[in-house]
This record gives structure tokens, C-alpha cells and sequence, in this order.
């Protein structure tokens, strides 16, 4: 019976170098998993950095464009409060050219037949003017004509 105490002992004693060997190799494997994972943190960390002393730059510069952009607003607001009262102004003028053409519309409307009167004797005095164009440029074109059958005949 001694013997299958002893060999009992052996067994366990195996077993448990066998387990001991495949902790090492697990522990040995996490071990670099582990420096893996920690140099990969370092890079990060490293790269994290130089973004953030960029980022702290890019912040700096859209601080300063913001307070130019403030200061430029300051100063075009007075052009717009202009371009207000411009507005104002023009609406003004237009109210009064608006009454202004009512009231031509109505001394048009009362003055109808002289202003009748007044466009026909415009069409003739501009109909009597285009004849008078035409006439002298047949006038014109005729002496034209008969200078060039002149020099036509003196080469003959």
C-alpha cells in the first residue's frame, strides 16, 4: 500500500510541475503582452502630446482671428446702421415718388387730349424729318453717282 501512496505522490507531484510549466509559459506570455501594451502606451502617450501642442497652437490662433474678427465687426457696425437709415431714406423717397406719379397720372388723365394732340404732332414732325433724311441721302447718292460716271468717262 506504501507504494500506491508513493506513486500517488509522483502523479500529483507531475501534475502539478506540468501545471507549474504551463503557468510559466502563460505568465511569460502575458508578461509580454503586458510590455507590448506599454510600449504601444508610450507611443500613444508621445503622439497625444504632439497633438495637444498643436491643438494648444490652433486654439491660440483662432483666439487671436476671433478678437480680429471682433474688433472688424466693431467697426463695420456704424456702416450698417448707414445702410439702415439709407433704407429708411429710400423709403421715404419712394413714398414720394409714388404720390408724386399719382399726381402726374391724374394731370396726365385731365390733360389727355392735349397730350394726344402733342404725340401726333410729334409722329409728323418726326415723319416729316425722316423724309427729309432720305431726300438728301438720294440727294447725295445721286451726285455721288454722277461724279463716278464722270471720272469714268474723263478715263475713257
Amino acid at each position: 500500500m506504501e507504494i500506491i501512496l508513493y506513486i500517488a505522490a509522483l502523479i500529483a507531484a507531475i501534475a502539478l510541475l506540468v501545471i507549474a510549466v504551463y503557468l510559466g509559459m502563460t505568465l511569460r506570455s502575458t508578461s509580454k503582452t503586458m510590455d507590448e501594451v506599454a510600449k504601444s502606451l508610450e507611443e500613444m502617450t508621445g503622439e497625444v502630446k504632439g497633438i495637444t501642442d498643436q491643438a494648444e497652437k490652433l486654439m491660440g490662433k483662432t483666439n487671436d482671428l476671433l478678437e480680429d474678427i471682433n474688433g472688424k465687426v466693431a467697426k463695420v457696425d456704424p456702416v450698417f446702421d448707414a445702410v439702415g437709415d439709407i433704407g429708411v431714406s429710400l423709403l421715404g423717397l419712394s413714398q414720394s415718388v409714388r404720390e408724386l406719379a399719382t399726381l402726374a397720372t391724374n394731370k396726365v388723365t385731365a390733360n389727355e387730349q392735349k397730350i394726344v394732340q402733342a404725340v401726333s404732332f410729334s409722329n409728323s414732325i418726326l415723319s416729316f424729318r425722316d423724309k427729309m433724311k432720305a431726300n438728301k441721302a438720294a440727294k447725295q447718292a445721286a451726285a455721288e453717282a454722277q461724279e463716278e460716271a464722270q471720272e469714268e468717262a474723263a478715263q475713257l
